[in-house]
């Protein structure tokens, strides 16, 4: 089997910064943070702008577009929410393992109306996400800037609120993961080169299969777990607080610059009350992830079409996670797991609502995103900003487009290539998420606590929304940190302001609808990617007419189109042979194979799915590797299917070479022929004798070959193989008594035979393609002598009695040559002669009588010395 591609962990790393000495003269750094005490006033159309805690009961009616005003920071924030709780599956419920603490008991079950989300002032680049029970929680994004909004601790005079502003500012890199990449990954990429400019400038699902180059909905069906430590800290806020954090991962995850309808569904929510209910969580992030990993697999449903059936797994702990070289860890996931029962998993450190973009950071992972700072992004897209999701110290995301251009790049092919197809099924209970902004509903006291433990207050003298810095101690003093996040969106930031992406926005102006996207014009096709031989060319859209704002729906539907070109035949070699002929000489780094090695396709033994995968074997060798993830496009999928591969994917095609056609080869090798131009021609061999015995000769332009010889009785081995000669006479199958036990492709001329190897009850030998040269059909009996039944079958071009080839086991005789000169001028010497044995057409061949065969050497005598 060829061996896979190592996939690495990628654990997401945060640096705390300190700043000693009192709270009240904490130092001004780059990016000021700052705070604001706000009272949000409801301005919905039948209700009077009032503080919101003031509204009578039936004032607040569920399931309502509502609309905020916050002022803060010179500003006035106007939010306009509508609930948002898709992520929710309906039949969702939090479920125990161990006894669950009194603190911890969930109180409110029907969560779904809390959440919603919209946008802020009618920016279309901006995002919201809070919950509205117990005031407004969450977080919001606004000009560049993040906000955090949480009611006051002390609850305050009319309901006021803490809201946040965090600005960009800079910081060293949080992640331990080098730059080494999946090959994949590096030809996923590839197609980009020409067609986007510099920023700067296991299982696939049953049954299901998503279309090529097309979008389609997928849907994160996601297990949500806490552990003790999260049970201990967070008491009956537990199931809230997560939703919380998963609504704002699932709206990062619906903005259209991941060029993809991705929808997070929360399907179930495990709660463990008791350690030892759970899986084993230590310091160590990565042996905790394989901990989960394993836990996760035991408890979920074996069919995909249950409906607590997950396609990803998630843990949420507040220990602290460490790397292999600092504890500054937050998270961790293997790369490219997704649907993957066993590996589709993630393990994150809580350190507070900023969680949710950790989370959003993980998942990315498991859909196979790497980060930004990768040379084969920056070789593609030049040098990423370090203000979108993935890249390596999530310090401010752009909400204007939190995903880089090569993320969206990478989980596009992703999806494209079928590792996303257990995400085609809609979850048919999904628990509805929180459509509130964060900060709607946590404090910004209650934002330094869950970021740094309890009694952690807001630091004064902040710049509103931007980093959220927090009391804390260090050396028994009081010190001010920061985890470089801003405050959470929809923290107050003011009068009629609160956070939205590190600002502190006005809340009025903002667009009460959300916008579903439309697909723009078609971009020309490019280049073609072969001169001659048969090429393919494609052209791409983009969701960008208009781009989906608010929320709103991402484009469905074919995203790029191709088309075949260049279809001028090229005699010689096959396409995919040039390509592993251009690896000659590269030993793939093991001491098994030399620096002469020659490199040849391997067809026999490939699964459907990779077809388009450049496996190649070591020629003399049964070692064989993928050379390259990817053929490059026109390459046809197999020697016996005129289909070829695009993009990595086999994509019908005719006869003719091009895609889309139906024409067909008939049985003569004659495209949309009419099987009129050639006849069959079969036979039944059964009477052996011992050593090699004579089949058929197969002409030169015989295609359509089927070659089988059943065992005796159902036997695996009976003692009979095929064998097969050239027109040379050298052996090319199971020659000098050696036989093939493993599947392997023969070369010829012209064609590909497949051999099935000796270990199956039939063997067989098969080709699709016209041979351009005579093949001798043979059969080794040994052993027992049990009798073989050897069928086989090909087909010929009709021709002429005169020129009607002879199928007839040809003759075979000694040739000898003249004598060459006596060894010696005088006396007794020797004297030698070759002798070769020829068939009836001329060409060297080993069988003739050896009881025959011609002297070689002789005495010679000259006169006397």
């Amino acid at each position: 089997m060829p061996q896979p591609l190592p996939l690495p962990l990628l654990p997401l790393l945060l640096p705390l910064l300190l700043l000693p000495g009192p709270a009240r003269s904490l130092p001004s750094p780059g990016s000021p943070a700052e705070t604001a005490v706000v009272t949000p006033l409801r301005l919905d159309p039948d209700i009077n702008g009032r503080p919101y805690f003031r509204r009578g009961p039936a004032e607040t009616r569920r399931g309502q577009a509502v609309v905020f005003q916050l002022s803060a920071f010179g500003e006035d924030f106007y939010l306009h929410l509508a609930p948002d709780a898709h992520f929710i599956a309906p039949a969702f419920a939090a479920h125990y393992l161990g006894a669950a603490p009194a603190a911890a008991r969930l109180r409110r079950p029907g969560l779904r109306h809390c959440f919603y989300s919209g946008a802020v002032n009618g920016d279309r680049d901006s995002f919201a996400a809070l919950s509205l029970c117990g005031g407004l929680r969450g977080a919001f994004g606004y000009r560049g800037a993040e906000y955090v909004i949480s009611p006051l601790a002390s609850g305050g005079p009319d309901g006021a609120h803490l809201l946040q502003r965090r600005r960009a500012g800079a910081a060293a890199s949080r992640c331990a993961v080098g730059s080494g990449l999946n090959p994949g990954i590096l030809q996923a990429l590839d197609k980009y080169r020409a067609h986007e400019p510099p920023e700067e400038a296991r299982p696939p699902g049953k049954g299901r299969r998503a279309k090529r180059f097309v979008s389609v909905p997928r849907y994160v069906e996601t297990l949500v777990v806490a552990d003790e430590s999260m049970v201990k800290f967070h008491g009956d806020d537990l199931q809230h607080y997560l939703l919380t954090l998963m609504a704002t991962a699932a709206r990062l995850y619906k903005h259209p610059s991941i060029r993809n309808p991705i929808n997070i569904a929360v399907v179930k929510f495990l709660i463990i009350g008791q350690d030892d209910k759970g899986p084993k969580v230590t310091g160590n992030a990565a042996l905790t992830l394989r901990n989960f990993c394993a836990w996760q697999k035991k408890w979920n449903k074996v069919s995909d079409k249950h409906p607590e059936y997950w396609d990803t797994a998630i843990l949420f702990t507040k220990q602290d996670l460490c790397g292999a070289t600092t504890c500054d860890t937050l998270g961790m996931a293997d790369v490219g797991t997704m649907c993957d029962p066993k590996r589709s998993c993630s393990v994150i450190e809580d350190d507070g609502l900023p969680s949710a973009f950790t989370t959003a950071h993980e998942l990315g992972h498991v859909f196979n995103m790497p980060h930004d700072n990768v040379k084969a992004c920056e070789e593609v897209f030049g040098q990423l900003k370090t203000n979108h999701m993935m890249s390596p110290t999530l310090i401010q995301i752009d909400r204007a487009n939190p995903w880089s251009a090569c993320s969206a790049a990478i989980i596009t092919d992703f999806l494209d290539s079928g590792h996303g197809d257990c995400l085609l099924d809609q979850p048919s209970k999904p628990i509805s998420l929180p459509e509130d902004l964060p900060g709607a509903s946590y404090s910004l006291n209650q934002q330094c606590e869950l970021a740094f433990g309890v009694g952690s207050k807001p630091c004064p003298y902040m710049q509103y929304c931007a980093k959220l810095w927090c009391t804390g101690k260090a050396r028994g003093q009081i010190v001010c940190q920061t985890r470089h996040f801003p405050w959470a969106d929809g923290t107050s930031c003011g009068e009629g302001r609160f956070c939205l992406k590190g600002a502190c926005v006005e809340r009025h102006n903002i667009s009460k609808y959300r916008v579903d996207g439309n697909w723009g014009k078609w971009a020309p096709y490019g280049q073609c990617s072969r001169t001659c031989g048969g090429g393919v060319q494609l052209a791409k859209r983009e969701c960008n007419d208009p781009v989906p704002v608010n929320g709103g729906k991402y484009c469905e539907g074919v995203r790029v189109k191709y088309r075949s070109c260049n279809l001028d035949p090229l005699p010689g070699k096959s396409f995919r042979e040039e390509q592993c002929e251009a690896f000659n000489g590269y030993s793939h780094s093991t001491n098994r194979l030399t620096a002469s090695i020659s490199w040849v396709p391997k067809y026999s033994g490939v699964s459907p799915r990779d077809k388009c995968k450049l496996i190649c074997r070591a020629n003399g060798t049964g070692y064989f590797y993928v050379l390259a993830p990817k053929v490059v496009d026109g390459t046809p999928c197999s020697p016996d299917s005129t289909s070829v591969c695009v993009q990595g994917k086999c994509i019908k095609a005719g006869c003719d070479g091009k895609l889309g056609s139906k024409k067909k080869f008939d049985k003569c090798s004659v495209c949309g022929g009419d099987n009129k131009s050639c006849k069959k021609v079969s036979g039944l061999f059964t009477k052996p004798m011992h050593g090699y015995n004579f089949v058929v000769v197969i002409p030169a332009g015989a295609s359509n070959i089927d070659i089988r010889q059943r065992g005796y009785k159902g036997l695996i081995s009976d003692d009979n193989y095929l064998a097969l000669k050239n027109g040379q006479g050298k052996y090319l199958l199971n020659g000098h008594f050696i036989v093939s036990a493993v599947e392997r492709d023969l070369m010829v001329k012209g064609s590909v035979l497949r051999y099935s190897g000796t270990g199956t009850a039939v063997e067989s030998l098969q080709a699709f393609k016209p041979i351009q040269e005579p093949l001798t059909l043979e059969v080794l009996s040994v052993g027992k002598m049990t009798p073989p039944r050897v069928r086989y079958s090909f087909y010929l071009p009709k021709e002429s009695k005169e020129d009607k080839p002879n199928y007839k086991r040809p003759s075979y005789k000694w040739a000898a040559g003249g004598w060459e000169a006596c060894s010696v001028t005088c006396g007794n010497g020797l004297q030698k002669r070759a002798v070769a044995c020829r068939d009836s057409y001329g060409q060297l061949a080993s069988d003739c009588n050896f009881r025959r065969k011609p002297q070689e050497l002789d005495f010679c005598t000259l006169r006397p010395c």
